[in-house]
């Protein structure tokens, strides 16, 4: 029936508040994970700096720029599209700050903090993303609470790690996966409703066309990343393997065709992408996902940066991203059977199982299945805290209404919201704040010193610390603040037999400080002595023991303290325990 001239139908106006409401969630969780950022001051990993804003800073501002680009990159094991971003925001708001003529100092703090607000913008787009799958599934807004609350997204989300970008290309492409053709494959058993839908194409609307290339796209998008997440897709991909050789399939075969063609053509456009990113950025083609492979299988190159047992991903690995979440988790994966949180689960114990068969385990491998396990924790929360009601009165019809649903458990409610602020406080505040301040405060120092301030070779600071203990040119900024650090390359070279006895520059400094001292100390990139040292404080007793031993005439001098700061309450590496300090060299 047509409609007079002038007037909405019915939907409109629904449609329209669904996307007021869309669009205020989105502009408070940008809003939201932008303040996420910025009060971000502490360290997590090394990979937050090395294998994304390093290599972005060599690519904006040239090889000349004192990037510190580490051995993944001179094997070819990263994929350049995740630093080629950052890196396009460095060149063009570096170009801008000159225009607009700011000085030196201001200039590095802008591009300091660039990176983590636009990763905040990544991570906002993430737990929108989250919401509206949980939406699509259980209507809910429960599972909104739980990525807003989550000590670990305000931990880990706004770092520039690939995984948290892998994170929200997870979560993206599952909201746009078209789930006929994975839901009809769960444990629900299948009823005439399903049947009915399943003889007519579901790629008939132009808008799941779509949808298909965008979840296509970004799926392949993030196994480039990050190839282990190709075991989410092979997941999601046995449905339709099982339909295509079923007796009685539940989608048309055109479907799998679309399917199929679409991801071909969506694959080669990321591949082309990715292969024209990475020709520019190596100078050769390559393929960085066969070479991880080749490195992590092959060479077995992971067992160098640890060990971990077989159940970590269960005994800590889970607990650490649901964090105080996790009694209402455990209920939640117990209690899902069928439809779209079933197949969620099985991704998740797939990928965990998978995964733990890895002798090399992190937390953060497994990132991409924190919003999955919010989403399957949601209605769980949501029936615990909240309970409905239905009202009836004399003078409407006696169908019951439905009621605002009534908050209950206050004090617990309570106690979980602060016990989660306080601990995403303490990890962003507290713990490993010393190692990002020190970085920052030897930038300041340098800009107060200009005297200090060019090309000249002698450092301006040494890092006497384990490798990689902080950022570096991301944060040093200045190309001609010169600096070194203790090294930890792996045994690249060396046969896996004789990898036991290798000890790297790191280790040999710490193991005899004296004879690395007499041996490195000095020579081609450990020029001596510097303008300032860093450190943690045992570092100053260490080098009273180098100074006993070796005469003060070849170099080792004395320092005077200048700057002390806090690091952590607690640390699993004896070698980084106790304040962060500089130091500046007196004498030689």
């Amino acid at each position: 029936m047509n409609m007079p001239r002038g007037q909405m139908s019915p939907a409109t106006p629904t449609i329209k508040h669904h996307l007021l409401t869309s669009a205020r969630i989105w502009t408070a969780l940008i809003l939201f994970r932008c303040i996420n950022a910025l009060c971000s001051r502490t360290f997590f990993q090394p990979d937050e700096y090395f294998q994304s804003l390093e290599p972005a800073w060599q690519m904006a501002f040239g090889p000349q720029s004192g990037a510190w680009i580490t051995w993944e990159w001179q094997h070819q094991l990263r994929s350049s599209i995740h630093p080629a971003m950052f890196a396009a925001l460095y060149f063009v708001a570096d170009k801008l700050m000159l225009v607009l003529g700011l000085v030196p100092s201001s200039r590095a703090a802008v591009l300091e903090s660039l990176p983590t607000i636009v990763q905040a913008v990544i991570a906002a787009t993430g737990d929108f993303y989250t919401w509206k799958l949980a939406e699509k599934i259980h209507g809910s807004k429960s599972d909104l609470l739980l990525t807003v609350c989550s000590p670990w997204q305000w931990f880990v989300s706004t770092r520039t790690f690939s995984n948290s970008v892998e994170t929200t290309l997870t979560i993206a492409a599952l909201y746009f996966w078209p789930w006929q053709m994975t839901v009809n494959y769960s444990r629900s058993s299948p009823n005439s409703s399903a049947q009915e839908s399943s003889k007519s194409s579901i790629f008939q609307a132009p808008s799941s066309l779509r949808h298909l290339r965008i979840s296509l796209l970004l799926a392949i998008t993030a196994c480039i990343l990050r190839p282990t997440n190709g075991m989410i897709w092979l997941c999601m991909l046995t449905p339709s393997l099982h339909n295509i050789i079923s007796s009685t399939p539940r989608i048309p075969f055109t479907d799998n065709l679309i399917f199929f063609r679409e991801g071909i053509l969506c694959g080669l456009i990321v591949l082309a992408v990715s292969g024209l990113s990475d020709r520019l950025y190596f100078g050769f083609w390559t393929f960085p996902p066969y070479q991880w492979l080749t490195f992590n299988i092959t060479l077995d190159l992971a067992v160098f940066y640890g060990r971990n047992d077989w159940h970590y991903y269960l005994s800590q690995g889970i607990p650490l991203l649901t964090t105080t979440f996790l009694p209402f988790t455990l209920l939640g994966m117990w209690s899902v059977s069928s439809g779209i949180p079933f197949m969620l689960l099985v991704i998740v114990l797939q990928m965990i199982g998978a995964l733990s068969l890895i002798v090399h385990k992190e937390v953060r491998f497994i990132y991409p299945l924190l919003p999955l396990l919010h989403i399957i924790t949601g209605p769980v929360i949501a029936s615990y805290f909240l309970t409905s009601s239905t009202t009836t009165t004399a003078t409407q019809s006696p169908t019951p209404s439905k009621a605002p649903p009534i908050l209950r458990c206050k004090p617990a409610l309570l106690a979980l919201l602060i016990t989660n602020t306080l601990l995403s406080t303490y990890l962003t505040q507290r713990h490993q704040s010393g190692v990002l301040a020190a970085t920052t405060q030897i930038r300041h120092l340098f800009e107060s010193h200009p005297a200090t301030s060019s090309s000249a070779p002698t450092p301006f600071a040494a890092f006497l610390m384990p490798c990689h203990s902080t950022p570096w040119r991301s944060s040093l900024i200045h190309p001609n603040l010169h600096a070194w650090a203790l090294t930890c390359e792996p045994p690249i070279s060396i046969p896996i037999a004789d990898r036991d006895s290798y000890r790297s520059e790191n280790d040999l400094f710490y193991d005899d400080p004296v004879a690395f001292w007499e041996k490195e100390i000095g020579g081609e990139g450990r020029e001596w002595p510097p303008r300032f040292v860093v450190g943690f404080e045992g570092l100053e007793s260490l080098m009273d023991v180098v100074r006993r031993e070796i005469n003060e005439g070849k170099g080792v001098g004395k320092w005077r303290e200048v700057w002390r700061a806090f690091n952590s309450d607690w640390i699993d590496d004896g070698r980084r325990w106790g304040d962060v300090v500089i130091w500046e060299v007196l004498e030689t």
